[in-house]
């Protein structure tokens, strides 16, 4: 591949990949946090620098048992959990577009060969940070098999069908949800854990540059 784009969400990831890599060859952008800034990004991205394909990277919280802090989710497909346009489209559903958003197979297919020990599965999306057991259950109720929860991730990918552009989400989980430690985990990774899991996605970034070369 000539260039990939990867979007971070906040500035403490960003910081990590910036300067990693020639601006030829990938294009990073900060979008801020949340669907609409990711979306804002997604489209600024693809309509200004044309990359070959997209990365949502960052951190996510766990939403399965056996996921646990410092591991690597990667994205087979990712859907919306805070969507609702009606009966007629059911939830998490955008009118137009399909429940879920599937990786490219061929970006998921070399980013399982660059982690080993990564784990593919479904990550899902909406506008709101850890709430409650609650709230946790509802989303549960809708996607049972999701191994993770961020804020950008489906957002980036429905910009990315839009437009036709391959996409992969890319995420390392920085807490866990249950017990209450969701802040403290959080805290504890991006002092201890931050820099070995960003050096792990230098080295997909890598990996996905060396296509078709």
């Amino acid at each position: 591949m000539k260039q990939i784009g990867i979007i971070c969400a906040m500035e403490k990831e960003y910081r990590h990949i910036l300067g990693r890599f020639s601006e030829d060859r990938v294009c990073s952008m900060l979008s801020g946090i949340g669907k609409a800034n990711a979306a804002m990004c997604a489209a600024s991205l693809i309509e200004r620098r044309h990359p070959e394909a997209v990365i949502s990277a960052g951190a996510a919280g766990s939403f399965a048992e056996g996921v646990r802090v410092g591991d690597v989710i990667l994205s087979t497909r990712v859907a919306y959990h805070d969507v609702w346009c009606g009966e007629e489209s059911g939830p998490g559903v955008v009118q137009g577009m399909p429940k879920f958003f599937e990786a490219d197979p061929l970006l998921l297919d070399r980013a399982r060969k660059a982690f080993v020990g990564a784990k593919p599965g479904l990550v899902i999306t909406g506008d709101q940070f850890y709430i409650g057991e609650e709230e946790d259950l509802r989303q549960k109720s809708l996607y049972p098999d999701a191994l993770a929860v961020d804020m950008e991730a489906a957002a980036v990918a429905q910009v990315c069908f839009t437009y036709g552009v391959p996409f992969l989400a890319v995420k390392v989980v920085s807490d866990t949800h249950g017990g209450g430690l969701q802040g403290e985990q959080y805290e504890a990774f991006w002092r201890e854990k931050s820099e070995e899991a960003f050096d792990l996605l230098a080295g997909l970034a890598e990996s996905l540059l060396l296509l078709d070369d």
